[in-house]
């Protein structure tokens, strides 16, 4: 379903959406905002749903010791789990054809002393290897834990500022949006929550990009419980994308 909501601004049901309006090529960058409970994650894994393929796979990095979204889209995806990288060999050998994908799930010592030293360097050598090989898909449903936890905020500008050119795509999300990257509001594919925070409200206002901020600006609180306000910066155009 379509229809026009104020502003002048289109809104799409999210199937309408995904079938009709998303197009997604190698390089372009995708960041996602929105506080707990905006269904953000889901969002991101319906997107790269629709945008993996065996020539443009996805590499999803897990920072949780549990995430049941991750298990189940890895799950139905047949993105094969793996605790390091580069995966295994054996995990080449025995995947089910070429995967559209892999889940980067490192191991947990529960001891962020332990934790965060090890996944840095995994981490690190998976956005790296993307980065060098392109034709990659780089979800990171946390960017915040990378940046601040583990220390890669160098690495992920690289490929902000570069992975375009190398068909490297760095999907981003956070629900801080006050504290991540500013490099994270120059992505090709913005989407949006409501966020009643007043510091993460002002810095979504100010990322309208080539669109005019002041629809941004009255569009946002007026967005209800997971629904999105799409941004395409390239294209200069914005639409609310619903349930």
């Amino acid at each position: 379903m379509v229809r026009a909501v104020e502003a002048d601004i289109t809104h799409f049901d999210r199937k309408t959406f995904l079938a009709e309006v998303w197009d997604y090529s190698a390089g372009e960058h995708v960041t996602v905002l929105g506080p707990t409970g905006s269904g953000k994650t889901y969002l991101a894994y319906e997107l790269l749903r629709h945008s993996v393929s065996e020539t443009l796979p996805a590499v999803v990095l897990v920072m949780k010791p549990k995430d049941p979204t991750a298990l189940g889209f890895s799950t139905s995806m047949k993105f094969p789990i793996v605790r390091d990288w580069p995966p295994p060999q054996t995990k080449r050998l025995f995947s089910d054809g070429k995967p559209r994908g892999w889940t980067l799930w490192p191991k947990f010592a529960y001891d962020p002393a332990i934790d965060n030293a090890r996944h840095r360097g995994v981490f690190r050598r998976a956005i790296l290897d993307c980065y060098r090989k392109g034709n990659r898909s780089l979800f990171a449903d946390e960017t915040y834990s990378l940046e601040e936890e583990l220390g890669l905020s160098e690495e992920l500008r690289t490929v902000w500022t570069k992975g375009r050119s190398m068909e490297c795509g760095l999907w981003a999300a956070s629900q801080r949006p006050a504290y991540i990257s500013k490099w994270a509001y120059q992505a090709h594919h913005l989407f949006l929550s409501h966020d009643p925070d007043v510091d993460a409200q002002n810095r979504l206002s100010e990322i309208g990009g080539a669109v005019d901020p002041g629809k941004v600006r009255w569009m946002l609180p007026r967005l209800q419980k997971h629904e999105w306000l799409y941004v395409n910066r390239d294209e200069r155009a914005m639409c609310v994308v619903g349930k």
